[in-house]
């Protein structure tokens, strides 16, 4: 299971023990919590993927500066385009 879909079944079981708890239509609170848990499993996932492209961006950016201080120092010679 990935971690949406854990964060989703919780929401679920979460709305239906509150639903439970406060003597209200079960099927309700489940309908709530899996929304509410649905909700929380995007921004989790979005902040993870997001977070990724960003270290991949950082590599590459810092990739580029070290063959740049390399290319400078003359440890690489340019490549000829043609």
């Amino acid at each position: 299971m990935t971690i949406g879909a854990v964060i989703v079944l919780l929401g679920g079981y979460f709305g239906y023990r509150t639903a439970d708890w406060a003597g209200e239509n079960l099927t309700f609170g489940t309908g709530l919590g899996l929304i509410a848990g649905l909700i929380v499993a995007a921004l989790i996932c979005g902040v993870i993927a997001n977070l990724s492209l960003i270290e991949q961006h950082l590599a590459l950016i810092a990739d580029d500066i070290e063959e740049m201080r390399a290319r400078e120092a003359g440890e690489i010679e340019d490549e000829d385009p043609s």
